[in-house]
């Protein structure tokens, strides 16, 4: 202690810890907590402001975050300035690093930054299922095992040429000029062959890829690719304690020693967790007590595993391992902790990066190119593996490359194993500048050639039409129904009756009922299947309420329509991919979204969500899609097929989307119980020889499928003015169930010139919109709004 207490440090402990102002003639940034404050908002606006401008070349998150720490840590921005000849901007640029990184404050810094290093970890493990490597495929187990090991060999025998350059420093170490030491090359080889789960999860996230079809076997992939670099890592440890103790008793006692912290930790934290959810009401949250005492428990567990050698951020990651991810524990860690750790603390962890990055010790660029090349060579090496899997088992080629890029992210994980490697002293500071480059460029240049050439709802290859109109009316009805709450189900259970009239001895009709859940306190999405091709229910513990009532309407058919339920975990901005990739594997030629009405009394973020994701599914679906405007629980009663009686009132003006709707309604009429009223609006305005003809085809057709039904009335009205049409439109009947349009009518429609700068919900159109607003308030129907697929 008195070693370290001179005078310097004595007038560092002296510094107040704040500041009386300007009023009293002090300098602000004199005291610690002034200083400190200043650091956060340094690191936060130079993250967000980089994260603004990269956002358009579509780079994630982390790819900001390490350059906006490069950029806040130097007065680069202020040296740029004072070239352009910027009042004062050469003398702040002076004082910039040695007035920010104060002796008396890095300390502070770098204990927040480490705090915030080991919440992220903690949550990073909170959000990742570890039996997902136990649930994945062959071919999943095969590539992920493949994309560590090759690379991995590869860059060993790479790393050849380097050991010629070893030298004997001053201080008798052997050391690469301008790396390192040779141990370097170990750590990068396992580095770049390692695939952490959670940065793929992240960086997909960020690039909204996580819940497609190769962004979901990327993280699979990734599982597996964790397992082999942990078994490697145990056998490495082993060998390194033994050479560096000189005995292999000492080796194995010290991992036998962390693997007994880690069957404690195990035996504690795991039943306690589940303890803590049995503990929680279904829908309800987890009580706070819990949340802060599980804080405090990662807090001591990342001290002793730090105390045995671990290191104080592995044992937090186990740790969240051991968490049931998802609600209601994992949700509720990740709502009170992801904000504060990511958004605030991590950018500070990223400033301190910046600050050990020494790029004026850049000394020989001819020995860093050849390292880079080294990192690339074996990231190259990992991609071709993805590729040679991908041809293997007669995947596409371009879809193998894509998913060997996405193999290839990299991020906080790799990051802070350098940041370890430097700490260690093995990294010169060109070797750990060269490093943190190749992150940056390697996950900037994958995300971009992901984001490209990754379409993942690419209809291109699709054969045929997906339209109902194209169909025969007395085929079997397919189709997507999506839900994200339970306020629809009554309304879809009675349009799926009206849909579904089947004879006796035709195949049955087959709805593929969705659920959309958000993903939260997860880091992979899922889509779940809860019946298997036998047709037995699967995972039935993900199934809810929601998925019962459409099962009992099952078995009350008898056999007269199949309901195949599934679950859809993602995040809600991508969740319409959900929707059009089950469409597209499914081949059906109607999707069904709903959309609360004004007056449901749905909450403000279902409606927001529901806003979102109808125009993308508008835009992306592979078929016509039906929108399904309802009021919230319209009624609680069983529907009953014997019982069943159903009032419709179709709108008819003309062009694709009403001869949809009407092909739609076709369907319908065949229904016993479907009392049907159809109306035709003749138009004055002028309107395509080619799409009068057309809508007098299927109005004709129509007209004759339906003669002699005496359930079904066919009018047709004249709508000479915008007045007669509204008169039309305002005298459906106050009993009418369900009244369907099309989403746009003819091109040259007065309804469009009319009323279209009226509408306030463009996705529904001119008619749906309307019919959705409160000026039908006072009516029970729902509103089917149909787009054909063109």
């Amino acid at each position: 202690m008195a070693q370290i207490i001179n005078g310097t440090d004595l007038d560092q402990l002296s510094r107040p810890s704040f500041s009386y102002g300007f009023f009293y003639h002090e300098d602000p940034l004199r005291d610690t907590a002034s200083l400190l404050l200043l650091q956060f908002i340094v690191s936060v606006l130079t993250s967000r402001f980089l994260y603004f401008l990269l956002r358009p070349l579509r780079q994630p998150r982390i790819v900001c975050d390490i350059m906006g720490g490069l950029f806040g840590s130097s007065p680069r921005i202020l040296i740029i300035l004072s070239h352009l000849r910027v009042p004062a901007a050469r003398r702040m640029a002076e004082s910039y690093e040695p007035t920010l990184f104060r002796d008396d404050v890095i300390s502070y810094t770098r204990l927040l930054a480490a705090y915030g290093a080991m919440i992220k970890f903690f949550l990073i493990g909170v959000k990742i299922d570890p039996t997902l490597a136990w649930r994945s495929g062959k071919r999943t187990a095969i590539l992920g095992f493949g994309s560590m090991v090759i690379p991995f060999l590869f860059l060993l025998a790479l790393q050849l040429p380097f050991m010629r350059l070893v030298k004997i420093d001053d201080e008798g170490n052997r050391v690469i000029p301008s790396i390192g030491d040779p141990d370097v090359f170990l750590h990068l080889a396992a580095t770049v062959a390692a695939t952490p789960p959670s940065v793929v999860a992240d960086v997909l996230a960020d690039l909204r890829l996580l819940n497609t079809e190769l962004g979901r076997f990327a993280v699979a992939t990734s599982m597996v690719n964790e397992i082999t670099r942990w078994s490697i890592f145990v056998v490495y440890r082993v060998i390194d304690t033994a050479h560096q103790r000189h005995s292999y008793v000492k080796a194995i006692q010290e991992v036998v020693g962390m693997g007994a912290f880690l069957i404690a930790l195990l035996s504690l934290v795991w039943p306690w967790a589940r303890w803590i959810v049995r503990r929680t009401p279904k829908g309800g949250r987890v009580a706070e007590w819990h949340i802060l005492v599980m804080m405090l428990a990662v807090l001591t567990i990342g001290a002793l595993s730090d105390a045995l050698g671990l290191g104080f951020l592995d044992a937090p990651l186990v740790m969240g391992l051991l968490v049931p991810d998802g609600p209601p524990l994992g949700m509720a860690l990740v709502e009170q902790l992801e904000l504060f750790s990511t958004e605030l603390l991590l950018p500070l962890f990223f400033l301190t990066v910046g600050y050990i990055t020494a790029f004026d010790r850049i000394n020989n660029p001819i020995m860093m190119l050849w390292m880079l090349l080294y990192i690339l060579s074996g990231h190259v090496v990992k991609a071709l593996v993805a590729v040679f899997a991908g041809v293997y088992y007669r995947a596409s080629i371009q879809k193998a490359a894509l998913l060997g890029l996405m193999l290839n992210f990299k991020g906080l994980v790799e990051l802070m194993v350098y940041i370890g490697v430097k700490g260690d002293r093995k990294f010169r500071p060109q070797g750990f500048v060269t490093a943190l480059i190749s992150i940056v460029l390697v996950t900037g240049v994958c995300s971009w050639l992901v984001t490209t050439f990754y379409d993942p709802l690419d209809t291109r290859h699709n054969v045929g039409y997906r339209a109902l109109q194209h169909l025969n009316a007395q085929e079997k009805f397919s189709a997507v129904a999506t839900m994200l709450n339970e306020d629809p189900v009554p309304a879809m259970l009675d349009l799926f009756e009206a849909s579904c009239a089947t004879p006796a001895g035709q195949s049955s009709s087959c709805i593929h009922v969705l659920h959309l859940v958000e993903l939260s306190g997860r880091a992979n999405s899922t889509l779940v299947p809860h019946k298997n091709r036998k047709g037995e229910l699967v995972n039935p513990a993900q199934m809810d309420r929601l998925h019962n009532a459409f099962l009992n309407y099952e078995k009350r058919k008898k056999e007269g329509v199949a309901i195949l339920p599934f679950t859809a975990i993602s995040p809600y901005t991508t969740m319409h991919q959900d929707i059009c990739s089950l469409a597209m594997d499914k081949c059906v030629p109607f999707v069904i979204v709903p959309f609360p009405r004004f007056d449901s009394g749905a909450s403000r973020e279902i409606e927001k969500v529901a806003r979102n994701i109808v125009p993308q599914v508008l835009s992306q679906a592979p078929c016509s899609v039906g929108i399904l405007v309802h009021h919230a629980l319209t009624s609680s009663r069983p529907l009953v097929p014997e019982k069943f009686r159903y009032s419709v009132k179709v709108l008819f003006w003309g062009g694709n989307d009403d001869r949809e709707a009407l092909s739609y309604a076709a369907r319908m009429a065949r229904h016993p119980g479907v009392r049907m009223s159809v109306a035709r609006f003749q138009q004055q305005a002028k309107i395509a020889e080619d799409e009068l003809s057309w809508d007098d085809v299927i109005f004709k057709e129509f007209v004759r499928g339906v003669a002699g039904n005496e359930r079904v009335t066919v009018e047709e009205l004249a709508a000479r003015d915008i007045n007669e049409t509204m008169a039309g439109i305002k005298s459906i009947e106050s009993e009418c169930d369900l009244v369907m349009v099309g989403r746009e009518q003819c091109a040259g429609s007065m309804l469009g010139e009319a009323l279209g700068k009226w509408v306030e919900l463009p996705e529904l159109g001119v008619v749906g919109d309307m019919l959705a607003s409160n000026d039908f308030a006072k009516f029970s129907f729902s509103v089917l709004v149909v787009q054909q697929h063109s």
